[in-house]
């Protein structure tokens, strides 16, 4: 036995490495990339409730609403820049970068000689670069930038840095008054920067980014201090501390985003406003710190253009990106990756662990496990995240699972539903997917080639179908039927009903076969009313749509109900056949469809589906219409029309049929006047104005009191139609 299960195992054992390798190969597609952002996104989201405070040494210094009201639209004059810096040379700070390019000259060039006298007073500012395709501009080679020196200690492949030929500088004047620091920061496929490149290639020279050129200026240090290791590390010799920033192999570090929360903003505006106010006077310990602290000045206002999507919003300032990778850096909270061999091993191990229970367990643990093992891993990954920063990959540690699990899952399926596809095949396409579970958990197989059984037989008809065809095109007519039979069929089949066949826009169903269920009678009569009120749903939803025919929003359907004994069974050719029935019982129902028309009701049944109904559940409203005789039939039947959900019975239709109900009794008697008065009362409260049962029965009165019955009537009317 063992050797057995061994031997059926051989499946998953290739499936294994298979499966790993698919995963391996998707995490290096587009889409694997994109999966696994999204889920470091939402760990990022997953935290932030619990992020820690940024570094107190970052501050962020928002150009935002208020700044923009106060000191009027951007881009401001130079001069309020100028002013800042001025201000600022009261409480000088470590250093401070403009998030903000100015590499076009003022109208008025008083307004840069301005911003660069202010600026040339401290080595502490840097302004904003960047290496972009500039048409007529020549290769830049030049070893400075603004003040800043190119990084020479580079090891590694200098073309794989993010960069360009040509380079965006600051005007002459403010260049000349500040150091450089480079803000190219490509946003990903999905348009989220998620990487930030500490060192940006110009040409033939490489420029610290406007993050790393702000610790160089807080450590007060130069580009001679950086040591570059494409793919390892950033070191830089600092006058404080010596630094290690990991990055990749294009000099981009991953920034361990903290909620935009976690910082420190100070309103451009208010921060001029209290370097003024207290420019003699103690700082108050309500306002930020400003003396020795790092500046990034960006813009924060809605609607400025340096605002974009971040794992913790869609428009996000992206003066926040270089505030939230300094504050990694002077932190050392970056993002740590687990060693790649021993998270194979991990894996391999788990997806074996869980081959056995799933391919020989109950059903219900082949399920459990995977699942488990997937929840287990996810958690684990969202918990060390958390804890450590640590980004354990996620898209493909689980599509792996999920292609081992579910592949050994289907497989054992596969070989199970062997014996029960035969039931399928044969009735999943006209029985509803309830009754498929049931006939193949029953253990039973429906009895072919005929049997008798107790059903309710169900039809439907479109009232007037044939002038649909006449006023719509062959293809809108398609259209039109096909959302009205899927929608009729579903609510069939939702009440345990079985299709038998579509014949044009005829509906033929039954309920209680092929397996039999109590309250078969009932759930034809909940489908009949579900169809009714589904078709006004359709009609409303045709009308909004527009372009179709008045005909189409004036549909009715008329449905018709018995039950009884009827012989069920696959019927036809030895080549071609169907499951379906026959019998009295059915012939009955499809004349009470037809019949219904005669009575002004859009729902009938007959007596012995309503006594059913009410045995298994008292829910609905009946009305009584007759006792007739239909066409190709000797024994007269009870029919009801199908009112209605009791608890949605108004007072004006309850009172419609009480008065009804002592207009047949008095038909029956033969009291011919008493009976269309009491029928002329209650047409005045039917729902249907134009053709109702009262309607109906007023012109019987007045046929019967010309050619009245025998005395000894019976009450039995004789339909002449079918």
């Amino acid at each position: 036995m063992r050797k057995r299960k061994i031997g059926s195992l051989r499946f998953e054992f290739i499936l294994l490495p298979l499966a790993l390798l698919l995963a391996l190969g998707f995490s290096m597609t587009r889409l694997g990339e994109e999966m696994e952002n999204l889920t470091l996104d939402w760990r990022f989201q997953a935290r932030a409730a619990s992020d820690p405070p940024a570094d107190p040494q970052v501050l962020v210094v928002g150009i935002d609403e208020d700044a923009l009201a106060k000191l009027g639209r951007w881009p401001w004059s130079r001069e309020v820049h100028a002013q800042l810096v001025t201000l600022l040379g009261t409480r000088p700070p470590a250093a401070a970068a403009f998030d903000v390019l100015f590499t076009e000259p003022s109208a008025d060039p008083a307004q840069d000689q301005l911003f660069a006298d202010a600026l040339v007073l401290s080595t502490t500012y840097i302004t904003a670069a960047a290496a972009e395709t500039l048409e007529n501009s020549q290769k830049f080679e030049a070893e400075y930038a603004g003040n800043t020196k190119a990084v020479s200690n580079i090891q590694g492949d200098v073309s794989r840095l993010i960069g360009n030929d040509t380079v965006l500088l600051p005007v002459p004047i403010i260049a000349e008054s500040s150091h450089a620091g480079f803000v190219n920061s490509p946003p990903g496929a999905d348009g989220v920067r998620r990487q930030l490149p500490l060192l940006v290639r110009c040409g033939t020279r490489v420029f610290p980014s406007l993050v790393l050129q702000a610790l160089l200026t807080r450590e007060a240090v130069e580009t001679d201090a950086v040591e570059v290791l494409l793919g390892d590390s950033i070191r830089i010799k600092g006058t404080h501390q010596q630094w290690q920033i990991p990055i990749d192999e294009r000099g981009q570090m991953t920034i361990n985003y903290r909620h935009p929360n976690t910082f420190k903003v100070f309103p451009y505006a208010r921060l001029m406003a209290s370097l003024l106010e207290f420019k003699d006077k103690e700082w108050p310990k309500d306002r930020p710190s400003v003396a020795g602290q790092m500046l990034f000045i960006g813009q924060t206002a809605a609607g400025l253009a340096d605002l974009g999507p971040t794992p913790h919003g869609p428009q996000t300032p992206l003066v926040l990106t270089h505030a939230n990778a300094l504050s990694n850096i002077l932190t050392g909270d970056f993002i740590k990756k687990p060693d790649f061999g021993r998270l194979l091993g991990v894996w391999a191990l788990l997806a074996l662990l869980t081959i056995i229970p799933v391919r020989f367990g109950p059903i219900w643990l082949a399920l459990l496990v995977p699942t488990s093992v997937i929840s287990a891993y996810v958690f684990t990954a969202f918990y060390f995240f958390q804890i450590e920063s640590l980004h354990m990959p996620l898209a493909w540690p689980v599509f792996g699972f999920v292609l081992v699990e579910g592949g050994s899952i289907l497989h054992r399926l596969i070989i199970e539903s062997r014996a029960k596809g035969r039931i399928t095949g044969m009735f999943g396409t006209f029985v509803s997917p309830q009754v498929v579970k049931q006939m193949i958990s029953s253990g039973e197989e429906p009895k072919l080639g005929g049997h008798q059984a107790e059903i309710t037989a169900f039809f439907s008809d479109i009232a007037g179908f044939s002038s649909f065809s006449e006023k719509l095109t062959p293809e809108r007519l398609v259209t039109l039927m096909n959302d009205y039979l899927s929608e009729m069929t579903d609510i069939l089949h939702d009440n345990g009903g079985t299709l038998d066949k579509f014949i044009g826009d005829a509906i033929v169903g039954m309920f209680g076969a092929p397996l039999a269920f109590e309250g078969h009678a009932h759930g034809a009569c909940c489908a009949a009313l579900l169809m009714q009120k589904r078709q006004i749903e359709l009609r409303e939803k045709w009308r909004k749509e527009g372009g179709w025919p008045d005909i189409v929003y004036e549909m009715k359907t008329r449905i018709g109900l018995n039950s009884g004994q009827a012989i069920i069974g696959n019927m036809g050719s030895r080549r071609r056949f169907n499951y379906t029935m026959m019998g009295d019982t059915v012939n009955l129902a499809a004349r009470s469809e037809s019949g219904a028309k005669s009575y002004g009701v859009y729902t009938m049944i007959t007596g012995e589906t309503k006594a059913l109904a009410e045995k298994h559940k008292q829910d609905i409203t009946y009305r009584f219409l007759d006792r007739i005789v239909v066409k190709g039939r000797s024994q007269p039947a009870e029919v009801y029309e199908l009112v209605g959900f009791t608890k949605h019975i108004t007072p004006e239709t309850s009172e419609c049929l009480h008065l009804f109900e002592k207009g047949i009794a008095a038909y029956q008697s033969q009291q011919w006047d008493a009976a269309k008065t009491l029928f002329e009362r209650s047409a005045t409260r039917e729902i249907h104005q134009d053709s109702n049962p009262s309607l109906i029965m007023i012109e019987r009165c007045e046929a019967m009191k010309l050619d009245p019955p025998p005395p000894d009537w019976d009450g039995v009317y004789v339909m002449k139609t079918k």
